[in-house]
């Protein structure tokens, strides 16, 4: 084959991937022209780049791609890309626009400068003015400098380079949303390197290949001794191009394996053809032809099919029925040939070939079928590259979505169960919890849990128990499967179904805020390196989310609650009373109003001083809520004045309450000074029908029963009930009411006025 049908060839390639991109790009902005038209200007060159990288195979083409839509979006003209040197022992600069253009063409070793410390520790890095930073390097004329952001160039767990920005004013400031899109864009370089690379190896070996057959050519004449193998190896050839021109456009997988099984039967005449591929420690066949009953699934210790993916090594059976590892679907069949596919060097399963009625399969039929899986091996690294792509734009499509929607709710308990439930959608997986960390009792705790055998929240697993536990003492994600059999698993979850499992850190900083696991019950499941990625990732954008909840749910807490007793205060006690007060109008249950004022706490304060009247006041808010009922509402009045509505509370009820305050109040509280003796005197309204016309009037009839119980001596109860007979007494309260520190205020004999 010459040089020009081999370009011709290549060109027909490209037009082919130019019209499936075209296809892709145009289905997209179908479906998703309301997503795109309302997303943030960094998004849309994201995904603007993603489509300009796909385009591009050429390393430089790429570098020049990633840099212009780097530096445009960032508002700069200023821009380089640093490439790790073939022998991995430098930095040299790829790229370079603006300033850099002609600027620092000098290698960088690990630790020097802005790309060499990147290098060093994987991270971004920020310099706010590199003028006069102590890091910068001596040969660098940094006069054009100012603030510079770098982002590494990531391969796996490998930086293979560096992307970089700068400003010429120091100082900055660097939006959040930009230090996201550089990372973006350095994950689509990082990509977009490897693919160009992969590219230019393939290039290199057709190069390679041409050479071969332009010397076979001129050394026709002195092998004519060779003819026939010569005249063999041409057919042979003209039909490795035929299988390969039906295999180079196609980016689909599974459509790929179909053209593979398809062309071979049809071009070379083989009469059973199959390829498996490796899934855990299990073959799945992805197309076949010839075969009238096939085996779907085949176990990984059995058959020449596994034992050729295992070994790595071609296979060839002359007689099948010599090898005691041949596994017989059909009673006539003579040879065999199995030779494995691969996938950037990894062995991900096998082709396979096998001949009937006495047709023996020999070297050439090998070397035929090992020839041309060399070509189904590139046409598979190229549809699995195209799919990574595709798929981590569209992940990241859906990462934006959903991050949106959970960053969006404020109420804590509302995000945590939207986080578990996108969580789920996101890695398609069954069931998932979150787990937050208690720093006061140093363990998890679950709060939501779904898809589980039952519901999981409350309970409570220490630091390094279980899969969550130790992920949380770790800080590190984790995949472990069949959980049932794990050796680590907690006893919390022993009646748990088995599954495989994925947990990641919430981590907010060097702050551990939680754990995220996420399962699935079909065994078969793999949790794959771009899963625990897309984890990591959302986990990253839930602490966020958490932390908001957290930070909105304090302030709302701040803004009702008294900072000195811990209690409501006056505001928040007005609005919450308001709101009880309608609802026992509307049930008629009765509603007493509570008032009590510590007596003599002025000559404490002048006595001990503010501080010590602080803690008494705390020590007597704390016997106030050990006291009280969970659905009492209690809150700060006045200055040493608290507050108590308690519902469906008559009047007998108010006595047997202020009866424990009173008793609790008479034990001496310890302070820094030394023990303090205090007493309290109280006022009481009760409204045993709602008669009051509303609260604020119940509320104002239990402050003037507090003042007369303060002209009465003090550390005593009065209480204004509306029910009360002509007497005075009411026959409502307990015998111990006709004690000399309680009296009960009718409401027909005196009014609340004139009682005050």
């Amino acid at each position: 084959m010459d040089i020009e049908s081999l370009r011709a060839e290549n060109e027909a390639l490209k037009a082919r991937v130019s019209d499936l991109e075209r296809a892709l790009q145009h289905a997209q902005d179908e479906s998703r022209s309301s997503l795109f038209s309302a997303a943030p200007d960094y998004f849309t060159a994201l995904h603007e780049t993603a489509l300009t990288i796909m385009r591009r195979l050429d390393l430089n083409d790429v570098l020049e791609a990633i840099m212009l839509h780097a530096t445009r979006l960032a508002g700069t003209s200023d821009g380089y890309i640093d490439l790790l040197s073939p022998d991995g022992t430098q930095m040299e600069m790829k790229i370079g626009v603006g300033w850099y253009a002609e600027h620092c063409r000098e290698p960088i070793d690990i630790g020097d400068g802005i790309g060499g410390r990147v290098w060093q520790t994987g991270k971004p890095m920020i310099v706010r003015d590199y003028r006069t930073w102590e890091g910068r390097v001596p040969f660098l004329d940094s006069s054009n400098i100012g603030t510079v952001v770098a982002m590494p160039l990531r391969s796996g767990s490998s930086v293979i380079g560096v992307l970089g920005i700068s400003y010429c004013e120091a100082d900055r400031p660097v939006a959040d949303a930009l230090v996201d899109m550089l990372l973006r864009f350095a994950d689509l370089a990082a990509i977009a390197i490897d693919n160009a690379r992969l590219y230019t190896t393939v290039q290199n070996e057709l190069a390679e290949r041409l050479r071969i057959e332009a010397e076979l050519r001129e050394n026709e004449q002195q092998l004519r001794r060779l003819y026939d193998i010569t005249r063999r190896q041409a057919q042979e050839l003209h039909l490795i191009g035929q299988v390969r021109e039906a295999i180079a456009r196609e980016i689909d997988l599974p459509a790929l394996f179909r053209i593979v099984v398809e062309s071979i039967n049809a071009t070379f005449g083989y009469t059973l053809v199959c390829i498996y591929l490796r899934d855990g420690d299990r073959l799945i066949l992805q197309h076949q032809v010839g075969y009238p009953s096939p085996i779907n699934r085949i176990p990984l210790d059995k058959g020449v099919i596994s034992r050729t993916i295992l070994s790595g090594r071609p296979t060839l059976i002359t007689d099948v029925r010599s090898d005691p590892d041949f596994i017989g679907v059909m009673d006539n069949i003579t040879s065999e040939i199995c030779v494995p596919l691969c996938d950037q060097g990894r062995i991900i399963g096998a082709l396979n070939i096998e001949s009937i009625d006495g047709v023996v399969l020999t070297e050439d039929d090998l070397r035929l079928m090992t020839e041309l899986t060399g070509h189904i091996n590139v046409a598979i690294e190229r549809a699995r590259l195209y799919e990574q792509l595709w798929r981590r734009v569209q992940q990241l499509d859906t990462l934006y979505d959903i991050m949106t929607d959970v960053i969006g709710n404020l109420d804590l308990d509302a995000v945590l169960q939207t986080i578990v439930t996108r969580m789920i959608a996101l890695l398609r997986a069954t069931h998932g919890m979150i787990a937050l960390y208690d720093p006061e009792q140093r363990n998890l705790r679950i709060h939501y849990s779904t898809g589980m055998d039952h519901n999981y929240a409350n309970k409570r697993l220490a630091l390094g128990e279980g899969l969550i536990g130790k992920v949380a003492l770790t800080r590190q994600p984790l995949v472990v499967y069949n959980y049932e059999h794990w050796e680590g698993q907690s006893p919390v979850f022993r009646s748990m179904p088995s599954s495989n499992v994925l947990a990641a850190p919430l981590l907010a900083g060097d702050e551990l805020i939680g754990t995220l696991s996420v399962g699935d019950v079909n065994l078969a499941r793999v949790f794959t390196n771009d899963d625990i990625r897309l984890l990591s990732m959302f986990a990253q954008q839930a602490t966020i989310a958490i932390k908001n909840a957290r930070l909105f749910a304090e302030v709302q807490h701040l803004a009702i609650t008294d900072p000195l007793m811990g209690i409501y205060n006056r505001r928040y006690f007005f609005s919450a009373a308001a709101r009880e007060f309608e609802r026992a109008r509307r049930h008629r249950h009765t509603l007493a109003i509570l008032i009590a004022d510590l007596d003599n706490f002025k000559q404490i304060n002048d006595h001990y001083g503010h501080p010590i009247g602080d803690q008494v006041l705390q020590a007597v808010s704390n016997t106030f809520r050990r006291e009280l009922r969970s659905i009492d509402l209690l809150a700060r009045y006045g200055g040493e004045e608290i507050v108590v509505l308690l519902p469906e509370t008559d009047c007998s009820g108010v006595i047997r309450v202020v009866e424990r305050l009173r008793s609790r109040l008479l034990e001496t509280i310890a302070t820094e000074r030394g023990a303090i003796h205090i007493t309290a005197s109280f006022g009481a309204a009760v409204s045993q029908r709602i008669n009051a016309p509303d609260v604020e009037t119940l509320i104002d009839s239990a402050d003037r029963a507090l003042l007369r119980a303060k002209q009465q001596g003090k550390d005593r109860l009065v209480i204004w009930c509306d029910a009360c007979a002509a007497n005075g007494v009411c026959l409502l309260a307990p015998p111990e009411a006709c004690d000399r520190r309680i009296t009960v205020v009718s409401s027909t004999n005196t009014s609340p006025e004139k009682t005050a």
